[in-house]
């Protein structure tokens, strides 16, 4: 006799189910291409109209409304709503919704910053060039120690407001040999670690940031990291360092501007040149970079080309 609802019989049994399984890293991990359409607006003019996968906006302007950041030390520093409050709940309502990626200076201090005297009196080195009212922190394992937990509020302040993740900048200090601040490789590769274990602690996507002139830092950093961000490859034709995240399939969010870099080395020194976007573009490409973008040196909302369309 036939036993009727007898669904799958003369197969294996199924599996049971393991509903206690780890489902994996809860925070944003993109795959290459994923995240093609994005954007990087770091300042004035900023527009968040168009229909983007991501965004990458400065921490301290997406903060929505004045919020206390407490340090155990009863002195605690009140960060004001920043001029792009309400941007994060406005991108998370869009269908679909927007990865709100936070950038944070951590290997740097602006000066300006609601919680800058947090920081002091830290170990400063020299001026950072591209930034203004900054200097390099010292990123050393002894130097580290008097400062890093003020930093990991910061990534505490981007958890609370709402960032999918951190984009982590100026990281690099190493490179620049301030005679001020002895930074060695193992420094480097630990501090990266280091911000890396912290981002993921909170659930955030984290990014490898200005890590292509510090040797061995790129390959250090591959298999912690989410996603890597590279700035100028196009321009000095470098963009082969990102290998390693590419050989892994993490996608390498590429910057190239509108104007070359010039030549401080030489005297006189040669000023910054413009540029078009095809030859840059086209050294992202050969690297199998699909995650590219053309922009104006300021990063704000005026100049925007996707390498690969």
């Amino acid at each position: 006799m036939a036993v009727a609802g007898c669904a799958g019989c003369g197969g294996d049994p199924k599996p049971p189910a393991t509903p206690d399984a780890d489902p994996g890293p809860q925070w944003w991990q993109p795959k290459v291409g994923e995240a093609k359409n994005w954007d990087i607006q770091l300042s004035a003019p900023i527009d968040v109209s168009a229909p983007r996968v991501m965004y990458d906006l400065d921490l301290w302007a997406l903060v929505p409304s004045p919020t206390m950041l407490d340090y155990g030390d009863g002195l605690p520093v009140m960060v004001p709503a920043g001029t792009l409050a309400g941007t994060i709940t406005q991108l998370h309502a869009r269908t679909p919704s927007t990865i709100v990626i936070c950038h944070v200076e951590t290997g740097a201090l602006e000066m300006n910053r609601p919680d800058a005297g947090k920081f002091l009196p830290a170990a400063l080195g020299s001026a950072v060039p591209d930034l203004d009212m900054a200097r390099f922190l010292d990123i050393s394992a002894t130097g580290r120690a008097t400062w890093a937990s003020i930093m990991w509020k910061r990534f505490d302040l981007a958890r609370s407001i709402g960032c999918d993740g951190i984009e982590p900048s100026h990281n690099d200090v190493g490179a620049y040999l301030d005679p001020l601040l002895p930074i060695s490789p193992e420094d480097t590769y630990s501090w990266y670690d280091e911000i890396a274990t912290q981002g993921h602690n909170r659930q955030l996507s984290t990014g490898m940031k200005d890590s292509d002139y510090v040797g061995g830092a790129v390959d250090e950093g591959a298999p912690t990291f989410d996603w890597m961000m590279n700035e100028r490859c196009g321009e000095t034709e470098t963009c082969d360092v990102v290998r390693p995240f590419i050989d892994l399939q993490k996608p390498v969010f590429a910057i190239d501007y509108d104007f070359d870099s010039g030549d401080d080395s030489v005297v006189p020194p040669i000023p910054p040149m413009p540029q078009g976007s095809t030859v840059p573009c086209m050294h992202q490409g050969e690297a199998m970079i699909a995650d590219g973008l053309y922009k104006d040196v300021a990063l704000t909302s005026k100049v925007r080309t996707q390498c690969e369309p």
